[in-house]
């Protein structure tokens, strides 16, 4: 039964060592000569900046310049279409990002819709904000280039009357998301160290 037990943990240990360096949030700095073909891909994918409706292709390079490899926050104040099309075109976006975000390490933290305003007057043109966690910038700009992404940029644009995103870099952040995995994992091997002693207990009566 020991070594039953003992390789259970062995097991959750190993599991929670491997989600955690998948989990990333602190790799390396995307390099000069990267940063030039990964824009040149996504000019490629995309169009030039002269043939975009937005400017993410030159606010990218900028932070490429900068890049330090870690997680970075990006916060999405987002006006919404009205009607049937736009509704179908949000839902189609919602199930093509989901998915490539958990594939790249990121994962939405808040998603929110305005329900009035405090203070200030830009809040009026919001109806929705977004918080998304990104592993990393290189993560970022991977996603961006897969072939489904290219393709659901068109759900994007019928779904949104318009859009701005700023990245930010948590100072205070009570999402833990290592720790909530941990203390998941501590309840799972309790469990299961209580269920190995009664099955054991009942094979030796």
């Amino acid at each position: 039964m020991l070594k039953l037990k003992i390789g259970w943990i062995s097991l959750l240990v190993l599991g929670f060592l491997s989600f955690s360096v998948w989990y990333g949030g602190n790799g390396t700095p995307i390099t000069a000569e990267e940063g030039a073909r990964l824009l040149d891909r996504y000019e490629q994918s995309y169009g030039s900046p002269a043939e975009q409706n937005y400017d993410f292709g030159s606010n990218v390079a900028d932070l490429i310049s900068r890049d330090d490899g870690k997680e970075f926050y990006a916060i999405n104040l987002e006006t919404l279409k009205t009607g049937p099309d736009a509704e179908r075109a949000d839902r189609a976006y919602s199930e093509t990002v989901i998915p490539l975000l958990f594939k790249h390490g990121g994962h939405p933290i808040l998603v929110s819709e305005r329900t009035g305003l405090m203070l200030g007057a830009y809040g009026n043109e919001i109806d929705r904000v977004a918080i998304v966690r990104y592993r990393s910038l290189r993560d970022l700009m991977n996603m961006v280039l897969e072939e489904r992404m290219v393709e659901g940029q068109k759900d994007k644009f019928i779904a949104l009357e318009h859009t701005e995103v700023f990245v930010t870099r948590p100072l205070v952040t009570f999402v833990q998301v290592r720790l909530i995995v941990a203390m998941l994992l501590i309840i799972l091997a309790l469990a299961g160290l209580k269920l190995i002693t009664i099955f054991s207990s009942r094979r030796a009566a």
